[in-house]
């Protein structure tokens, strides 16, 4: 038998965004082989490998970026 503690986070999405409503949240659960995270949206989860939030923040900055240069 494996025993582990879990690390996660919650928080009211309402701290960050003025259209969410009193009751929306954000958590996020560190995998306990600590390769990756559960997010949990509103009751909406998805899984990422750690590369996989990697390759996510990389291509967004390269948006931001690229569109602030036009």
């Amino acid at each position: 038998m494996d025993k582990n503690e879990v690390k996660r986070i919650t928080e009211n999405l309402k701290k960050f965004s003025s259209v969410s409503k009193d009751s929306d949240y954000i958590s996020v659960t560190e995998w306990t082989n600590g390769e990756g995270w559960d997010f949990d949206v509103n009751g909406n989860v998805f899984s990422l490998h750690y590369s996989e939030l990697d390759a996510i923040n990389y291509l967004v900055k390269v948006m931001e970026y690229d569109f602030e240069d036009k």
